[in-house]
């Protein structure tokens, strides 16, 4: 199964305040990637301080005697970032999320945007079931 939600990348802003930031990743051997436009405000929070959380919540369809059962995976750790030249990372993410006929076209003009790669390798995965 896709896992085709977005996670919460979670970074510290100016005056130590979290901000949090939707974001669309692939995990792939312990590492969350993401990419993001230069400049952004989460991209400028990591420069100036690396640490970061990340958090993907999944919650089911049906509820069962009125609460939808909810599942969460996230962690803390370093990032890290780095230039996505080619686009490769930026094109691989957004075929995860995007499908059908114009997800090539919309893949290939995100790629050619100046874009960072993020990668989060949480020091350790937590798991939540409610």
């Amino acid at each position: 199964m896709t896992l085709d939600v977005p996670a919460r990348l979670g970074t510290l802003d100016r005056r130590g305040y979290p901000r949090i930031t939707p974001i669309w990743f692939l995990y792939e051997d312990g590492t969350f990637y993401m990419t993001s436009i230069v400049g952004k405000r989460h991209v400028e929070d990591l420069r100036r301080d690396p640490r970061a959380s990340i958090r993907v919540d999944i919650e089911d369809n049906a509820a069962v005697d009125g609460v939808r059962a909810n599942r969460q995976i996230g962690g803390s750790g370093i990032a890290e970032l780095r230039p996505d030249a080619d686009g490769a990372w930026t094109r691989r993410i957004t075929l995860k999320y995007v499908t059908g006929a114009d997800a090539e076209t919309r893949a290939a003009m995100r790629a050619a945007q100046q874009r960072i790669v993020i990668l989060l390798a949480p020091e350790r995965l937590e798991l939540l079931h409610t």
